[in-house]
């Protein structure tokens, strides 16, 4: 095929990770940009030449767009995603895939019915390590997986964060946010096929009603199990325990003695403030989202700073992982899947059972109770 002509709707804090890596994708051309905001539109114009729309369902009908990126607020990316699959564009949604199961039913519909590809972005599924974790487990030469630990502590509550981010009803909060991360980790490194959740979410920041940590177990079909935790107030952060690395593969910079948030921030202020923030200048690792360490019948797998370590009855083997390519590898996955024409991964089936585990985790909190699962997708590889 010739160049993928890609459109991004919404120009906030995502599209610019994704707009800062687009060069790293062959054969990507950035054609459009669609924003509410005016002086986003007009930045937006400036600085990439790209065409610019007001309104989503204008920039889905362009002729000039090829694929449209849904990097709007959590609440519209099932509207917009059926809005660019029923004009025969090719869809990355971002996390989460949807706030319910039935708006995730939409976007998988709306992308069958009109012959598009839906593809589920920003997912670690996509980080080398975790990819190569899997692949491990796949080859068989550790048998059987007994226990997934994945588990994450930063400030991700202490964050500017505008209404909408920590209002749980329109898709906000840690587990809607955060949640997904380890899910699709667990998921993936698990063989994607979830039997049960059982969840304690909490809400313990008087200035947030929302959640700020929770503590999930997973039960997999095959019996093995998964145990996830995230703690987001801000008091200590798990990259002391991952040599300093964070999730974007840089070392941190901790520091102490900010004075605590007293809520959310207006719109405007946070949108200043993420065009001010500029990437690290240290060397890139392997991305670390919190520490996770993998049990199997033969041994054990954890990440290390640019691979893996590999614990077996032979001591601990150091392996490499594959180059990283940050948000440009969702891109890079829905041109192959066209070129190839073959399916991608993860698809709208795989953001749809991701979703399942968050909500069956916000509603074993508050049922006190185990949560069955009805619409598990299996992982491919």
């Amino acid at each position: 095929m010739k160049r993928l002509r890609l459109g991004i709707a919404g120009l906030g804090a995502a599209s610019r990770q994704i707009l800062s890596v687009i060069h790293k994708a062959s054969g990507v051309e950035l054609a459009a940009g669609a924003d509410v905001r005016t002086e986003a539109l007009e930045a937006f114009a400036e600085k990439h030449r790209a065409a610019v729309f007001d309104d989503v369902a204008d920039m889905c009908r362009s002729e000039a767009v090829d694929a449209v990126w849904i990097a709007t607020p959590n609440v519209f990316h099932a509207e917009h995603t059926v809005m660019a699959a029923e004009h025969g564009k090719h869809v990355i949604t971002e996390k989460p895939m949807a706030v319910s199961l039935e708006e995730a039913d939409r976007m998988v519909t709306a992308a069958a019915c009109n012959g598009v590809k839906l593809l589920q972005g920003h997912s670690k599924v996509y980080d080398p390590p975790v990819r190569r974790m899997r692949e491990i487990i796949s080859s068989g030469r550790l048998g059987r997986v007994i226990h997934i630990q994945t588990m994450n502590y930063n400030n991700w509550l202490q964050r500017p964060r505008i209404a909408s981010e920590v209002d749980t009803e329109k898709g906000g909060g840690l587990v809607y946010r955060q949640g997904p991360h380890q899910t699709d980790i667990v998921r993936c490194l698990g063989g994607g096929l979830v039997r049960s959740v059982r969840a304690v979410t909490g809400r313990w920041d008087p200035n947030f009603d929302t959640e700020g940590n929770f503590a999930a177990m997973l039960d997999f079909e095959d019996g093995a199990v998964a145990s996830m935790s995230f703690n987001g107030y801000g008091y200590f952060d798990v990259t002391e325990l991952t040599w300093d690395i964070g999730e974007g593969g840089y070392r941190v910079e901790r520091r102490g003695g900010e004075e605590r948030l007293a809520g959310p921030i207006a719109a405007q202020e946070k949108y200043q403030l993420a065009a001010k923030t500029a990437p690290s200048g240290d060397r890139m690792h392997q991305p670390f989202f919190g520490l996770t360490i993998v049990s199997c019948e033969r041994g054990v797998i954890r990440q290390s700073p640019d691979g893996l370590y590999l614990y077996t009855q032979e001591g601990r083997e150091q392996v490499p992982c594959g180059p990283r390519y940050g948000r440009a590898a969702e891109l890079m996955e829905l041109r192959a899947g066209l070129v190839e024409e073959r399916p991608v991964f993860p698809d709208g089936s795989w953001g749809k059972a991701t979703l399942e585990v968050c909500l069956a985790m916000l509603r074993s909190s508050k049922e006190q109770r185990e949560i069955r699962l009805e619409h598990q997708a299996p992982c491919p590889f």
